[in-house]
């Protein structure tokens, strides 16, 4: 099986849960470009259950758009356990059920964090914001981190549904 093809198969699952379980979802992306909502969007039912997405790829769209305190990041900055938390919380706040976020490094180190260094994050609404750190390879091409990532936010979606729902 291929690396796109596993993302496919990842993607359909996920819309093929969340329309079971009558679930939306709000993507907010920053180290992965929007490749997550790209992949999901590529796919017959996406618009029945992605409500919308941001890609906030530095720290005022951060603040301005998703409303991640100015403190968070100047404290714990915008590549951290806690600001992929308040992306994914942050999504939520126009009405979807499920909160994605992605946050981190596929370049050069960024505050102090190596290339490879990642966070995922799923909120689902009225439940505990789940959030994970990835250490990647740091020899991967941009495209292959971005595709680790993904992957490992759909993985851990299909988690959160099969859990909570």
């Amino acid at each position: 099986m291929t690396e796109n093809q596993d993302l496919i198969d990842l993607a359909q699952k996920i819309l093929d849960e969340l329309s079971t379980h009558r679930l939306s979802i709000a993507i907010a992306e920053s180290c992965t470009g929007g490749l997550a909502t790209s992949i999901l969007t590529d796919l017959d039912g996406s618009s029945d259950v992605l409500l919308y997405s941001i890609v906030a790829y530095n720290s005022e769209a951060k603040e301005e758009f998703l409303g991640i305190p100015h403190y968070v990041l100047r404290d714990f900055g915008t590549i951290s356990i806690e600001c992929a938390k308040l992306m994914a919380e942050g999504a939520l706040q126009y009405g979807a059920d499920i909160g994605l976020a992605t946050t981190g490094v596929i370049g050069e180190s960024v505050e102090d964090k190596l290339k490879g260094t990642a966070f995922v994050a799923i909120a689902v609404a009225g439940q505990k914001t789940f959030a994970r750190q990835l250490v990647l390879d740091p020899k991967k091409s941009r495209h292959e981190l971005k595709v680790d990532i993904v992957i490992d936010l759909f993985n851990s979606l299909i988690t959160a549904i099969e859990s909570v729902y």
